[in-house]
């Protein structure tokens, strides 16, 4: 393991850290995320509002707003520590690193969409519509980076950081995080469509990005970027039909085709591993 992950993973010694300040501080996670997380979800779905619109999208995340305040409720009270300790051993978040990061995988992701356009033309076609995007684009540039930073901070940050107590292995760390990722995404819609293990292995893939990097680079900017960067252009450029998260999207692909988003997302974590820690893989900073 190297210093940087050292480092970051020795975080959690600030805090207070009893098995049961873990079971406790897991169980308040979940329940601010389920329970008041979801209670306007519940009241609108008795209601008029339509699936996929922006009322909609924004009852969805307000889940994920809650699971903040439980991780906040979590850290400061149960494990009295300060938050910033979940991001870094610094004394302040390197907006810079998140911004590395988000740009890399900007360019990575556009060549990929162009890619899988020049394979299966027609695949993706043009469903821009200025008068439905336009509040979905305030929506979206506001409430994912908060939903993408948040699930980097739960399942990255808290969950490595609490596993470093119990082993120093980072394969093991980064496998186990990247499994607790993808059981709350085996939920989504496009698992009963496309089958368990196709898309579990996508959503395990893409924990296990956010997993290495943020070992790697010892500071959870990277990760934030990345993941926010991934999320706002699949909700707002290039989402798919029956995504978990529907949005207004300037193209819309006819069907998701899991196999190749696999395979793509593979090489995708290579190059961009490559990308970002080529000169100095110990200490990109």
């Amino acid at each position: 393991m190297n210093l940087q992950a050292e480092r970051y993973l020795d975080l959690a010694q600030q805090g207070r850290n009893d098995w049961w300040r873990y079971a406790l501080g897991v169980f308040t996670i979940a329940f601010f995320w389920l329970v008041p997380g979801y209670v306007p979800y519940v009241l609108l779905s008795g209601g008029d509002v339509e699936p996929g619109s922006l009322l909609d999208f924004i009852a969805i995340n307000f889940s994920i707003l809650m699971m903040l305040a439980g991780l906040a409720v979590t850290v400061r009270l149960i494990h009295r520590r300060s938050l910033l300790t979940l991001v870094t051993f610094e004394a302040r978040v390197d907006w810079r690193r998140a911004g590395q990061g988000a740009l890399a995988w900007a360019a990575i992701a556009a060549a990929i969409v162009a890619v899988e356009h020049l394979l299966y033309p027609g695949r993706y076609y043009l469903s821009f519509d200025a008068a439905r995007f336009l509040p979905f684009l305030a929506a979206v540039l506001v409430l994912t980076p908060l939903q993408c930073a948040t699930e980097e901070l739960v399942f990255r940050g808290y969950a490595m950081q609490g596993l470093g107590l119990l082993t120093r292995r980072p394969a093991v760390i980064a496998a186990a995080s990247s499994f607790a990722f993808t059981l709350p995404h085996l939920l989504n819609p496009e698992v009963a469509q496309y089958g368990v293990a196709v898309m579990a292995a996508n959503y395990f893939v893409l924990g296990l990005l956010f997993a290495t990097i943020t070992l790697r680079d010892g500071r959870l900017e990277l990760a934030i970027g990345l993941h926010a960067v991934n999320n706002v252009l699949l909700a707002l450029v290039a989402n798919y039909e029956g995504s978990a998260l529907t949005t207004e999207s300037i193209f819309t692909a006819r069907e998701l085709d899991p196999v190749f988003t696999l395979l793509t997302l593979i090489a995708g974590t290579l190059v961009f591993h490559w990308w970002m820690f080529r000169r100095a893989p110990e200490n990109p900073k």
